[in-house]
C-alpha cells in the first residue's frame, strides 16, 4: 500500500503543494535528491517559438538518463547535461509548445 501512495503523490505534486509548474532534473542537477524541492527560474533563449519573461519552476523528481540514445539525439537527460523536463503548464509560459527542446 505505501508504494502506491508514493506513485500517486509521484505522479501529483500539486497535492503535496508543488503546483503544476514543475520539473524533473537531469542526474547532474538533480544531485541524488538533493534539489528536490528547490525552485529555478527558466527562460527560454535562442528560439523563433519563445516568449519574453521567465518562469519559476519547482524541481518535483528525477529525469532518468537514457543511454541507448546520444546526449543531442533523445538522451537529454544524460550526464553530464544539465536538462528540466518540465511540466507542460510551466513550459507554455516560456514558449510555444512547438519549441520542443530548447536552449534555457
Amino acid at each position: 500500500m505505501a508504494i502506491r501512495l508514493l506513485l500517486l503523490q509521484h505522479h501529483r505534486p500539486w497535492r503535496n503543494g508543488y503546483g503544476i509548474d514543475t520539473a524533473a532534473l537531469s542526474s547532474t542537477i538533480f544531485n541524488d535528491g538533493y534539489a528536490c524541492g528547490q525552485c529555478y527560474q527558466i527562460r527560454c533563449v535562442q528560439s523563433p517559438w519563445c516568449y519574453t519573461g521567465y518562469t519559476t519552476v519547482t524541481a518535483t523528481n528525477l529525469c532518468p538518463p537514457n543511454w541507448s540514445q546520444d546526449s543531442n539525439n533523445g538522451g537529454w537527460c544524460n550526464p553530464p547535461r544539465t536538462h528540466f523536463d518540465m511540466a507542460k503548464p510551466a513550459f507554455m509560459k516560456i514558449a510555444q509548445w512547438k519549441a520542443g527542446i530548447g536552449s534555457m
